[in-house]
């Protein structure tokens, strides 16, 4: 793994799994847990997902576990997982290969399933080695998935270890979701903004294509918004108004 892609916090991180066994060291503890709060509060400062993706991959790197890993995120056009990062970049179509092959197997699908790691073989008979699969979900849904290499050899701690890298991704992923919905809000709010050409009599607005719809309609394709209806004060003393006038006549 290059030097660049190292955890931001290493030494932090090193020191916090070698001793997190041992309760008694408060201060070390602490540290760890101020480590894990500077990383979701960077994660919510980038402003596209493979720029998430890159702070996830800074601190998983620092877990010490993987020699190479990488992020797949949920289409919503077709619910596939498209490969979006890879680290170091060259492992990339390997990667994709075994995630495909993982799919095959049915681990993938247990993954999905499981708020977990999900380990697996890979390698070759003559040189074996082990993969992890754990999915960036958010509640019931699901972000993305996140495939690693292991190392060669697991540090005794590695229990731990992987308790962290559950919590970095479910960071993640919660990121990822509040992203995405913040850029839903934003374009919602750009296409409600500006000027509306709306009928002075009947307060129907012309949409893009030229033709007149209901506003009710014209907001409700365009952002989340539904509408309930109801009669206002003034309309309603000239409703009642125009009942008693019509009755008496």
């Amino acid at each position: 793994m290059s030097d660049n892609l190292e955890s931001v916090y290493p030494d932090l991180l090193r020191t916090g799994l070698s001793r997190l066994s041992r309760l008694d060291e408060r201060r070390d503890l602490l540290a760890l847990f101020s480590a894990i709060e500077h990383f979701r509060r960077e994660l919510h400062e980038q402003q596209a997902p493979v720029d998430i993706l890159r702070v996830t991959a800074k601190y998983v790197g620092g877990l010490r576990v993987f020699r190479a890993a990488g992020f797949w995120l949920t289409n919503p056009a077709d619910l596939n997982f498209d490969q979006q990062f890879v680290f170091p970049a060259m492992h990339g179509p390997r990667l994709q290969q075994i995630l495909d092959d993982e799919v095959k197997s049915g681990r993938f699908a247990t993954a999905l399933r499981q708020n977990t790691e999900v380990f697996f073989p890979a390698g070759t008979p003559e040189k074996p080695e082990r993969g992890v699969l754990h999915a960036l979900t958010l509640s019931s849904q699901v972000v993305g998935m996140f495939c690693g290499l292991l190392g060669p050899g697991l540090p005794p701690n590695h229990e731990i270890s992987f308790s962290l890298l559950s919590l970095l991704l479910g960071s993640s992923a919660d990121a990822l979701a509040t992203l995405h919905k913040t850029t839903q809000l934003t374009s919602q709010i750009e296409t409600l903004s500006g000027m509306l050409p709306l009928c002075a009599w009947c307060k129907k607005v012309r949409n893009d294509k030229g033709y007149w719809e209901q506003i009710e309609r014209y907001i409700s394709v365009r952002s989340s918004a539904s509408f309930t209806h109801g009669v206002c004060p003034e309309c309603q003393k000239k409703l009642l108004y125009d009942i008693k006038r019509t009755a008496t006549a």
